[in-house]
């Protein structure tokens, strides 16, 4: 008789991956969510969350594999099982007879034995004659058909592959220090020792991913917080924000709003949502900083004086995290693309109303999508009513995201894909994609 613990940790894989493919739920907010599967003991825990990433990850080809060996589309309830067994067969080694043992025992826990006989069926089938298959697919398959044409056109077919390559595999974990203002160089190497992590810049460091990240050096004492290096870049280019007014719309989880009160500047931090507001409390307070913090749709709200700066990172499809969360592609489609472009231009139209004359509006996506990047960028400064104004950005200021094969030492805006680090030599396990412009109000 199988264990019961084999069969729990599969029916709760089973479970988030369910939601994950069908009905829109995010990987993060299923792992960290109280459930039945903080309730699992540590190594299914671990096991739980590598099948189930390994089948978002690798969706596309686990696909292919499995729509070679039925004859039509099996129920989504029982196409989710046996992508479960396929990924324990073609990704993890699984023994066969372990892998479609417990899968058809997860099919008759679910169902009743209706389906037990196409479960065991179809991975048997994989287990002889699907490895030659899945070897012939491509990363490149993992992404969602219009995606793939979209990039391919803007980004080319050679950083279309290595991005996909590079979300195969569990992103490292990214670190940014709370005393940006020192740059010692002692400073930093110090930490990267204490976290056995490398320097990517005076205030990022990069370690091994780690299932719990509270048990390294620094955390319970507020001294850093994770935050990819990319995404730390819209507030450094904030510039000299010391005593100045700030408001961080879209605040949550609140990287940026640390980085910023870490800066000297007073922080407003704006959210639309109660949880992600009382979440990036909870970040605030574990780092000791202070800022404060609205519940309020930015498109509604007004600050009471004129501010010197604000930063928006904008509510996107986060396709350009995809090395961190490969779920963000599923389920996404043009028309939602759309509706985030327009929500992103009403945003940044209202905050261009809160700025000083002559302050700055830093727009930003983790997306790589030119809908909700460039082609928002247009839209506001075309906008006569907005008053914005390209505050071009120096070479020095971007440091290693800045194109290397660009001659000029200033650009008009960032495009950052995830293979940026990968190609400049910087680091191999790449970075989150992101679009950042910084304009001035007239």
């Amino acid at each position: 008789m199988t264990p019961k613990t084999d069969i729990t940790s599969r029916k709760i894989s089973f479970e988030i991956l369910h939601a994950i493919l069908n009905q829109g739920s995010l990987a993060h907010d299923l792992f960290t969510a109280q459930s039945a599967w903080g309730e699992l003991p540590a190594r299914d825990r671990a096991f739980a969350r590598v099948l189930v990433m390994s089948c978002v990850r690798q969706y596309g080809q686990l696909t292919i594999c499995i729509d070679n060996f039925v004859k039509k589309p099996p129920k989504p309830r029982i196409r989710t099982i046996i992508l479960l067994g396929a990924a324990q067969l073609l990704i993890l080694k699984t023994e066969p007879h372990a892998a479609i043992h417990t899968s058809v025992s997860l099919e008759r826990a679910l169902a009743g034995d209706a389906y037990t006989g196409l479960v065991n069926g179809v991975l048997r089938t994989i287990s002889r004659s699907g490895e030659k298959l899945f070897q012939a697919t491509n990363p490149s398959d993992n992404l969602p058909e219009f995606f793939k044409k979209d990039w391919s056109k803007n980004w080319g077919e050679f950083a279309v592959q290595q991005t996909m390559h590079l979300a195969q595999s569990q992103a490292p974990l990214d670190i940014t220090l709370k005393n940006t203002s020192n740059t010692d160089v002692d400073f930093i190497s110090d930490w990267t020792e204490n976290l056995s992590a490398k320097s990517l810049s005076s205030h990022s460091v990069r370690c091994e991913h780690v299932a719990d990240v509270t048990q390294l050096p620094g955390y319970h004492e507020g001294q850093w917080w994770v935050q990819d290096c990319t995404a730390a870049l819209p507030a450094r280019l904030m510039g000299n924000v010391s005593d100045k007014n700030i408001i961080d719309l879209c605040a949550a989880p609140g990287g940026k709003t640390a980085q910023l009160i870490s800066a000297g500047a007073h922080v407003t931090a704006i959210d639309h949502s109660a949880t992600r507001i009382n979440r990036l409390s909870d970040n605030l307070n574990r780092l000791s900083l202070e800022a404060n913090i609205i519940c309020a749709d930015g498109r509604d709200y007004i600050p009471e004086n004129p501010v010197d700066g604000v930063l928006l990172d904008a509510p996107c499809s986060a396709t350009g995290t995809i090395r961190r969360r490969p779920d963000v592609l599923i389920g996404k489609t043009p028309t939602q693309i759309k509706q985030l472009q327009s929500l992103q231009i009403e945003l940044g139209l209202a905050a261009a109303k809160w700025i000083k004359s002559g302050g700055t509006l830093i727009y930003a996506t983790c997306s790589l999508q030119k809908q909700e990047g460039e082609e928002v960028l247009q839209a506001l400064i075309s906008n006569e009513k907005s008053g914005l104004i390209l505050d071009p950005i120096r070479r020095e200021e971007a440091n290693i995201f800045y194109p290397s094969k660009r001659v000029e030492d200033t650009i008009d805006y960032l495009r950052i894909l995830p293979n940026q680090l990968l190609t400049n030599g910087t680091d191999n396990r790449g970075n989150d994609g992101f679009f950042i412009a910084r304009l001035k109000v007239k």
